[in-house]
């Protein structure tokens, strides 16, 4: 069995967050059960953090938790872009309050087109898809994102 792991399972454990005690249970369960894996954009949005003063320290770290970076394969890095398309047609114009539900539209104030949150990113996609067609789970606090997208996919901790 191979398990995938989201950043932000990395950062609850880096910052000692609320979510580090469920962060690192599911690491050490998904390492009982097998593989521990990162894509490469989870080890490029560990750099970004700031954290680690070199690359070094980042394999370190990862090493520490027997994490090895693995390439998503060429049909994750399709399903990936597939899923982002999906995602970018179901993105609605405009801005919504998360308390109330109402809908404002902001328009640019340079060309005029309406503008639109964006949540998340292709590279949310490509860990998923690399954890949904390469591995057998993913280690993330964003159960409810990747399960809209990779239905299949089993996330814990849910």
């Amino acid at each position: 069995m191979t398990t995938a792991v989201d950043t932000h399972a990395f950062l609850g454990l880096l910052y000692d967050d609320e979510r580090a005690d469920a962060s690192e249970a599911a690491l050490r369960r998904a390492y009982r059960d097998g593989a521990v894996v990162a894509a490469p954009v989870v080890y490029a949005e560990l750099a970004a953090d700031g954290r680690f003063a070199s690359a070094a320290d980042l394999d370190r770290f990862l090493a520490d938790f027997s994490v090895d970076v693995t390439e998503p394969s060429r049909e994750a890095r399709f399903a990936a872009g597939e899923r982002f398309q999906e995602y970018v047609d179901r993105r609605p114009d405009g801005i919504q309050c998360p308390a109330c539900g109402e809908k404002r539209s902001v328009d640019c104030e340079a060309c005029g087109k309406s503008l639109s949150p964006r949540q998340h990113v292709a590279a949310d996609f490509l860990i998923g898809a690399h954890a949904a067609v390469d591995c057998d789970g993913l280690v993330s606090f964003d159960e409810e994102f990747y399960s809209t997208y990779f239905p299949s996919l089993t996330v814990s901790p849910a």
